[in-house]
């Protein structure tokens, strides 16, 4: 308890005392006495205390000046780590924002390649597609031609059958030929050596029968109807090759071709006119096997 409150203390206690006031003159007295005493002995010590005091504040507030230095050197120090933090801050965020742009960068160059990939699997898958398509298709035109193939062996056999046959029958005719020539030239030496001349001039006219006969030869082919012919030739092609177009056009191309040439042919003979009837009974409105039949016996009856 300070002085002041120790006085405080003591005038309240004397003052509830009803004799205290009896006594408040000289107290008065006194208290300006002591007073005057108190004041002169206790100044000094004041004074000192005070001084003492200052000092101490004064002690204190550069205590508290050297601490609020240091806390600002502190403060300062932590705003430069704190600028440093925030420039490494900022780098790191523009080094992550780059990272980010790079990585979505790849990431987009991965789906525009992924994309990429994608369509040409697709664009192979499809060209794959077509290409078993085209095998497959290609594997049906070669069965489709082996089977031509095997069709037209069989028929060139059977055509060779039927030419060995007419060359036999050819043989056959002219050694009957050649017979028949042998009886005419034995007649004819025999009517040689008969002594009546008059006789002989209507043996020399039959050449000239012959000749003038030679005008009644035909060619058998244009009694035929070349509507007739056109319509019969693309109905058998259709018949022979059902479904597959290309040779039905082909058929009919090459039966058309020798109808045409067996048209123009000369027929100016007897000869030529039996091979060219005997063709066409044979073989009909297949005018490639009847020209063929027809040259050949022609050319084995030249030879």
């Amino acid at each position: 308890m300070s002085r002041q409150q120790e006085q405080k203390g003591f005038f309240k206690t004397l003052f509830s005392k009803w004799w205290a006031w009896a006594l408040v003159p000289v107290a008065c007295i006194a208290l300006i006495f002591t007073a005057l005493i108190i004041s002169i002995g206790i100044t000094p010590e004041s004074v000192e205390e005070v001084t003492s005091q200052k000092v101490e504040v004064q002690e204190k507030l550069d205590k508290s000046e050297a601490r609020r230095e240091k806390v600002e050197s502190s403060i300062e120090q932590t705003k430069s780590s704190l600028k440093d933090a925030q420039a490494k801050l900022a780098d790191s965020e523009a080094k992550l924002k780059k990272a980010e742009s790079a990585s979505k960068d790849k990431k987009e160059a991965g789906k525009k390649d992924s994309k990429a990939l994608q369509n040409k699997l697709a664009k192979s898958e499809s060209n794959l597609k077509e290409t078993k398509g085209d095998l497959k298709e290609t594997k049906d035109k070669l069965d489709s031609a082996s089977a031509k193939v095997t069709e037209l062996t069989k028929q060139l056999k059977e055509a060779n059958n039927q030419v060995a046959k007419a060359k036999d029958e050819v043989k056959t005719a002219n050694a009957k030929t050649e017979e028949a020539k042998a009886e005419t030239e034995k007649a004819l030496a025999k009517v040689k050596e008969t002594p009546a001349p008059a006789k002989e001039e209507p043996v020399t006219e039959e050449p000239k029968k012959e000749t003038a006969s030679s005008g009644s030869f035909h060619n058998p082919v244009l009694d035929f109807n070349p509507s007739n012919v056109a319509s019969t030739i693309k109905s058998n092609a259709e018949q022979r090759w059902k479904d597959d177009y290309q040779m039905q056009d082909y058929e009919v191309q090459q039966q058309t071709s020798a109808y045409n040439q067996l048209k123009n042919v000369a027929v100016d003979s007897e000869v030529k006119q039996t091979q060219m009837e005997n063709a066409l009974s044979r073989w009909g409105y297949d005018f490639e096997m009847v020209q063929y039949e027809y040259s050949e016996q022609m050319d084995a009856y030249n030879n």
